[in-house]
């Protein structure tokens, strides 16, 4: 069964190919790619890895600088849908929002991941993964047939 670092990862590895295309070609498409993958990813690691990651004291900080970095990354997000990809900062609001996923990625892969797989047993792991992913398909559902997203 796969675990929730694996999970992770592919979605990083699919968001990092995204953000490639959107600062590429700067479309409002390619931005609405992101969004429609990064917030789902970034709820469901703050309602199911972070908390127990965070019950850590190894850990604690470094997840406390995870979320910080999840808001910083919502708040262009936010900004970036109100804007049309003709806006004088759009390109650059798009190269900002990539170098701080990019950043918070790197972060999370290198010092969060190492850390947890210490901590976190292989079954914790993957019982984290399962409600990720459930959570996910529940979201996304939710998103498909125009119900307000949880």
């Amino acid at each position: 069964m796969e675990t929730i670092y694996t999970i992770l990862k592919e979605e990083h590895d699919q968001l990092a190919e995204l953000l490639q295309q959107a600062v590429a070609d700067s479309s409002k498409v390619s931005f609405l790619n992101i969004k429609i993958r990064a917030e789902p990813h970034m709820m469901g690691e703050e309602k199911f890895v972070y908390p127990r990651l965070e019950e850590t004291e190894e850990l604690r900080d470094l997840i406390a600088k995870a979320y910080n970095e999840h808001n910083e990354a919502k708040t262009l997000i936010s900004e970036m849908d109100a804007m049309e990809e003709r806006d004088e900062s759009w390109t650059s609001k798009l190269r900002e929002l990539k170098q701080s996923i990019d950043h918070h990625v790197k972060e999370e892969e290198s010092k969060v991941f190492e850390r947890a797989r210490n901590i976190l047993s292989q079954q914790e792991a993957e019982k984290l993964a399962k409600q990720y992913v459930e959570f996910k398909r529940s979201y996304m559902n939710r998103v498909e047939t125009g119900k307000r997203p949880i």
